[in-house]
């Protein structure tokens, strides 16, 4: 059957043959940036889990190798590391005391920032995937389109209307749609798969934000 497909698409026209290869491109750049996110939220996720785990179990969060580099900190450790630096900036200035309303607020407006700039990293090339999904089918169809329009024109000019003769031009026709569909349906799994992730780690962010801001408002987070 894969012999008989193949055979097919080498034997349809320029235009199909067009068509077929966008659509591979665009399958092709679908599963690198899938894999990418899944891995990056797989690491994020599991690099969060260690930091709430470390801090409920310790009180403090986990040091060594792990705070070495920031882009493996995850989200949650960053916004406790910036609350850290401004709790010290406060503590250089002689401000021991709990937090004022105004330093409350100045606080919980950087770690919305910090947070901001999180979640717009992992949401990055998401959208190629919705892309994917929406384009990949309509260039099958016009692909389906194109190939039957040449058909029958075909039809028109050996002034035949059997279907004999102009079946492998329709088949050929028909696989820019197969492609289109097996393109846009794996993206479109990964999409919505990525946007729930992204959406639940926005909601961890959002109760560590405020569990963190009422910690500090004390001046400590020790």
């Amino acid at each position: 059957m894969l012999g008989l497909v193949w055979s097919t698409v080498t034997a349809s026209d320029g235009f199909t043959k067009f068509i077929l290869l966008l659509i591979l491109v665009l399958s092709l750049g679908a599963w690198s940036v899938a894999i990418s996110k899944l891995r990056e939220l797989s690491r994020i996720s599991g690099a969060s889990r260690m930091f709430m785990e470390a801090l409920r179990t310790t009180g403090r969060p986990p040091g060594g190798d792990f705070l070495k580099n920031s882009s493996e900190m995850g989200p949650l450790a960053r916004m406790y590391a910036e609350a850290g630096r401004y709790l010290r900036r406060r503590s250089d200035l002689g401000l021991t005391g709990p937090l004022t309303a105004e330093e409350v607020a100045i606080l919980h407006g950087a770690l919305e920032r910090e947070a901001s700039e999180d979640l717009a990293q992992r949401s990055r090339n998401i959208g190629f995937l919705a892309t994917v999904t929406s384009i990949s089918p309509l260039l099958g169809l016009l692909g389906t389109v194109w190939g039957v329009l040449a058909s029958f024109i075909g039809m028109r000019e050996m002034g035949s209307a059997d279907i004999s003769a102009v079946g492998s031009g329709i088949a050929a026709a028909l696989t820019t749609t197969v492609a289109g569909l097996l393109a846009a349906i794996p993206a479109n799994v990964f999409h919505n798969y990525s946007v729930g992730k992204v959406d639940d780690l926005a909601g961890e962010i959002d109760r560590f934000l405020s569990e963190l801001v009422d910690v500090c408002r004390r001046g400590s987070i020790t």
